[in-house]
């Protein structure tokens, strides 16, 4: 086989295999990683806006499905198309998207930063380390914002108010690919910095043998002995 296509090959194949692991993880402890990251959903959903406050944010099943469902009411005194609502919490707001969506776009990044050929392992830890930050916000941009879509959807619905809104219609740009740009998007700037990582020098000074001489150290010395 041609040897042009060997780094191709390894890339492709690299980018199968981890992928295919993260999706058997992702299948069977699902519902646990979905949990570990429901405490920085919660926190981004505080955040993005204090109009909806959180009662519950739990992952649940429905309609024999994982699911993460969001309880929330309404945080402070609003006034929506006329109509005055009160934070009382006698008004809720129920919205839910499926566990899976979580992880779609993480494992595609993950699998696509393992698979990008890199010149060392150095360079590898590099951009492993550097996509941390984007693959946290590619989660919380996805589900979490999504749930908060709806919550603003089913205030427009409740209170008959006609209107666009983009949060709105988040959901609808996530579910057309919009998850996979995204991940997209957090691999390519760590990628480039973890090439860029590995074209630094990295001077690597050997040991003097036990009992040798240190010429650098003795010229040092023996010059500072010299001076007045």
């Amino acid at each position: 086989m041609a040897r042009p296509a060997d780094p191709l090959l390894r890339a492709t194949a690299r980018f199968v295999a981890v992928a295919f692991a993260l999706t058997g993880v992702a299948v069977l402890w699902q519902d646990a990683i979905v949990n570990g990251v429901l405490p920085l959903f919660r926190l981004w959903l505080d955040l993005i806006d204090d109009s909806y406050r959180t009662i519950d944010l739990a992952v649940v099943e429905a309609h024999g499905e994982s699911v993460v469902r969001r309880l929330a009411t309404p945080g402070f005194l609003q006034v929506v198309g006329g109509t005055m609502v009160y934070p009382d919490g006698a008004l809720q707001f129920s919205n839910q998207a499926s566990a899976g969506m979580v992880l779609q776009a993480p494992i595609l990044a993950m699998a696509l930063l393992a698979g990008w050929p890199w010149k060392s392992r150095r360079e590898l830890a590099f951009r492993l380390a550097a996509a941390m930050p984007f693959l946290m916000l590619v989660l919380v941009l996805d589900v979490p914002t999504m749930l908060y879509g709806f919550a603003w959807l089913d205030t427009l619905t409740a209170f008959h108010v006609d209107g666009f809104s983009f949060l709105v219609s988040w959901a609808d740009v996530m579910n057309a690919g919009g998850r996979f740009v995204l991940a997209l998007l957090a691999v390519f700037f760590p990628v480039w910095l973890g090439a860029h990582s590995s074209s630094v020098p990295v001077r690597r000074v050997r040991p003097p043998a036990p009992g040798a001489a240190d010429p650098a150290g003795a010229a040092a010395w023996s010059d500072s002995a010299q001076r007045p």
